[in-house]
């Protein structure tokens, strides 16, 4: 009488069938749930595991989009508690980076562009009104002559260089 411990022809499970709470953990969702969507038809093996490949395939037919979290381009999907640790990695990078000085805050860094493009623009007007009474003695041109034709030479510069920084920004 030949007797065997174990009844071999139970399937312990291979790497294609997983556990409830396996099965919960690849979805991101508890093993609570899977119970329940095992109560609403979700097929299991004999011995009480899930096929991931039905299962998955099961969960997108019959889970409503709504309840699913997000799902990668490959149908895999990454659990919620992967996903918070990865945003939270991000912050605390952010906050490093920014503790280090590495990372600047836009709004303060557009502020300090747009006050220094106002400085110099203005910087340029002024100087219309400083070089041309030295043009208009050295040429012996009318002052207000002078005076209007590099006003709009300078404010026509100074448009052309605004429309080159927005070519730059654009791209």
């Amino acid at each position: 009488m030949d007797a065997k411990l174990f009844d071999e022809s139970i399937d312990c499970g291979t790497a294609e069938t997983l556990s409830k709470r396996g099965f919960a953990e690849q979805l991101g969702i508890s093993a609570t749930r899977v119970s329940q969507m095992i109560a609403d038809g979700l097929p299991t093996e004999p011995n009480g595991r899930i096929s991931l490949e039905r299962g998955r395939q099961w969960y997108a037919q019959n889970v409503d989009p709504n309840r699913k979290r997000l799902l990668g381009s490959s149908g895999d999907q990454m659990p919620y508690k992967s996903q918070r640790a990865e945003a939270e990695a991000k912050i605390a990078k952010l906050k490093a980076d920014r503790l280090e000085g590495t990372l600047i805050d836009r709004q303060a860094a557009l502020l300090a562009i747009e006050a220094q493009a106002r400085t110099e623009r203005d910087a340029w007007i002024g100087w219309v009104n400083r070089v041309a009474p030295e043009i208009a003695r050295e040429t012996d041109s009318e002052l207000a002559a002078v005076v209007g034709i590099l006003g709009r030479l300078v404010r026509e510069q100074l448009v052309s260089i605004a429309n080159l920084s927005k070519v730059v920004t654009d791209e």
